[in-house]
């Protein structure tokens, strides 16, 4: 008869290898469809880094949360563990910078020519590499700088759990760790934020758009919705899933702290959150993304 806890470790195992599969699809489509395709759509770069790093998120939480679900002994050091847990950091940064960039140069692509928006929308397609590597290198460097904070090495590996990591074992009495939960705080909360801000900032010129040309098909009996309507749409989704999953965690890193007694549930609650929308965004950019296959067809 199998335990609750290992019930729940199938789930995150299924939701991790279905969610990696799913975005090594949508690498591999993004990437055939912008190395072949005629006329390239720099937004293929974006989806091609929010893919690979939603993967790599997958991987490197989703594996160590199952084991620990288990109770699989850990045979791994203390240097070991610090990499796993540098790893599932940088990875879950890299997704929110990619979502925060997909949403930022969406905004800016739809919005009307003769707006402010108008040089910002002409350099946005020659930006996003260097935004790409400017990501790449302050998450490196961020969290290079956060794990020397990080002084507390003891009982890492004895955990009957599995291994620990540093969010398991962080201490409100350590200025050192509260420095971490801050620093980490504040970077999700100005990206959140700049997130929300482009979001609404479609959600409106969707909304003008739909009024002005309202008169246009009230007399057609379909009307068929513009590719960059849908995309826009698509993204707007994802954002809302991402926040709306994340406002949550701020929540139970204080439980964590303040309740020791809700840690197990708590963790597990946290983790699933987590692993939720890295799983199901490829899903979601596959389906609503028409241009993909049909390249691969004509190719």
């Amino acid at each position: 008869m199998l335990t609750f806890d290992e019930i729940l470790g199938i789930v995150y195992l299924l939701l991790t290898v279905v969610g990696f599969l799913g975005n090594c699809v949508l690498l591999f489509l993004n990437t055939f469809n912008y190395l072949i395709a005629q006329r390239t759509r720099p937004i293929n770069l974006i989806i091609i880094h929010l893919a690979f790093s939603n993967a790599m998120l997958l991987l490197f939480r989703g594996i160590p949360t199952t084991t620990r679900l288990w109770r699989v002994k850990c045979l791994l050091d203390g240097t070991a563990i610090k990499i796993i847990t540098y790893m599932q950091s940088l990875t879950r940064s890299l997704s929110l910078c990619s979502t925060c960039i997909l949403s930022v140069f969406q905004a800016i692509t739809i919005s009307p020519n003769n707006s402010i928006w108008s040089q910002p929308k002409m350099r946005a397609p020659k930006s996003i590499i260097p935004c790409i590597l400017l990501c790449w290198i302050f998450n490196l460097l961020l969290y290079v700088i956060l794990l020397q904070y990080h002084d507390d090495a003891k009982n890492r590996t004895d955990s009957k759990y599995g291994c620990n990591n540093w969010y398991r074992s962080l201490d409100l009495k350590n200025k050192n760790h509260v420095k971490i939960i801050v620093i980490i705080c504040v970077y999700d909360t100005l990206f959140l934020c700049l997130m929300m801000f482009s979001s609404a900032h479609m959600v409106s010129i969707l909304y003008l758009h739909k009024k002005h040309v309202k008169h246009i098909h009230s007399n057609s009996l379909s009307s068929k919705i513009s590719p960059e309507t849908r995309a826009t749409q698509t993204i707007l989704l994802l954002v809302g899933i991402y926040v709306l999953l994340n406002l949550f965690s701020p929540i139970f890193v204080l439980c964590m702290f303040y309740f020791k007694n809700l840690n197990t549930w708590v963790i597990h609650t946290s983790a699933f959150l987590s692993l939720w929308y890295p799983a199901v965004s490829p899903f979601i950019l596959i389906s609503t993304d028409n241009q993909i296959p049909r390249t691969c067809a004509h190719s």
